[in-house]
């Protein structure tokens, strides 16, 4: 018996397998929006662990007893390494993405600890409400065995900037400065989706958080055993 070809008529009225068409058609949208608010999540939550690490860094930093007899505060490169391995429990995506990135954890994150301190321009400077006009600041130690290459550079003095600025390597935020002096401590994250980050790059996460130290008129750099994680600057 000869088959009897349906006319077009007839194939585009046919609703038997319509379901699995929509459901064809639809699939591929939802599963793109689900991955896209799983990235965003992950971003966000990112976002969130860089603030941590920065402010619970400083915090620690920041409350460095002074020896007795004395307001000068010293940290050692056992300390500064202590607060960089403790982002491995503040932050353990970070983790995770260094494996699937196939790079060392250390080097997927960038952690700068730095010390500066505000000598007066003249004793007389009013200042007319903006402390930048008054003081200048100079690093007087820094990181300089961490990955990333955002260090705060010794002999070149910190320039003011907008407290709504982007942190910078370079930059201070107008209202810190002031007298005495601060601890800075600089955090990169780049942010590299695990859908889709062969396509477009890392997104970089940036926080920099600045406190003046608690117990002390400032923090020193303790050079004994110094495995050259960090440098004191010249005088």
């Amino acid at each position: 018996m000869p088959r009897v070809r349906p006319s077009a008529r007839q194939f585009l009225g046919d609703r038997r397998a319509v379901s699995a068409v929509e459901f064809a058609l639809i699939v591929p949208f939802f599963l793109v929006l689900m991955a896209a608010g799983l990235q965003l999540t992950a971003y966000l939550i990112a976002i969130r662990k860089v603030d941590l690490i920065a402010n619970s860094i400083s915090e620690i930093l920041s409350q460095t007893m002074p020896p007795q007899n004395s307001t000068v505060a010293t940290v050692s490169s056992a300390d500064l390494h202590f607060n960089f391995d403790a982002s491995m429990v503040l932050f353990p995506y970070m983790l995770a993405d260094s494996y699937r990135r196939n790079r060392p954890w250390y080097e997927n994150i960038t952690i700068d600890f730095s010390s500066i301190t505000f000598t007066p321009k003249n004793a007389t400077c009013a200042g007319n409400g903006d402390p930048s006009d008054c003081y200048t600041a100079k690093v007087i130690w820094t990181t300089t065995g961490t990955a990333g290459n955002n260090q705060r550079p010794c002999g070149v003095p910190q320039l003011p900037a907008a407290d709504d600025a982007a942190p910078t390597p370079q930059t201070l935020p107008r209202s810190v400065f002031g007298p005495g002096s601060v601890i800075a401590v600089d955090v990169v994250f780049p942010f590299a989706p695990a859908v889709g980050g062969g396509f477009i790059d890392p997104i970089r996460i940036a926080r920099s958080v600045f406190l003046q130290p608690r117990y002390a008129s400032r923090v020193d750099y303790d050079t004994t055993n110094d495995d050259r994680i960090a440098a004191k600057c010249a005088a």
